[in-house]
């Protein structure tokens, strides 16, 4: 284990660090501006399907990553509530709540990848079989729909909440 936890580069745990800060900050009400909700779901998806490898039979990966996409989804959309969300000052953005599940969400996201990157560097003729790869895209999959969904929620109830406002004339 003390050789894992050495042979680890340093910008691992870095990134380790700057998640846990991101995922302890959140348990405080804490600003979402629009740019990121959009940003969040885009960068996650781009990234898990740079990730798949879709040498063995891409069609089974793909469709394996959309089912575990669309589960994670349904997941977020029932997870995270729109309960004590509101519009920011500017009304540009969203203060949302403070919440545990933020962190939790990240060390998930980060101990997937952890996972998957020691085992291609430890056993990488394991790590090539079809149902490690199978198992990749369908963590990654479920992470990616997780996260993403929670974003989309979170934007398309500042949108929601933006066109409920009262004219700027009638203030």
């Amino acid at each position: 284990m003390l050789a894992i936890l050495q042979n680890t580069p340093l910008w691992v745990y870095a990134t380790l660090l700057f998640l846990l800060y991101c995922g302890f900050k959140a348990r405080t009400p804490h600003h979402e501006s629009r740019f990121a909700l959009l940003l969040t779901p885009l960068v996650l998806i781009a990234w898990s399907l740079f990730s798949l490898n879709l040498n063995l039979d891409p069609g089974l990966s793909l469709s394996c990553w959309l089912c575990a996409m669309l589960l994670g989804a349904v997941s977020a959309w029932l997870i995270f509530s729109r309960r004590g969300v509101t519009l920011d000052d500017a009304e540009t953005g969203l203060i949302v709540p403070g919440t545990w599940k933020v962190l939790m969400l990240y060390l998930l996201f980060f101990t997937v990848n952890y996972y998957f990157g020691y085992q291609d560097d430890v056993h990488p003729e394991q790590s090539s079989t079809s149902h490690i790869l199978l198992l990749k895209a369908v963590v990654s999959g479920f992470v990616c729909g997780l996260i993403g969904t929670r974003s989309l929620k979170f934007y398309w109830l500042l949108r929601t909440l933006q066109a409920q406002r009262p004219p700027l004339g009638t203030r």
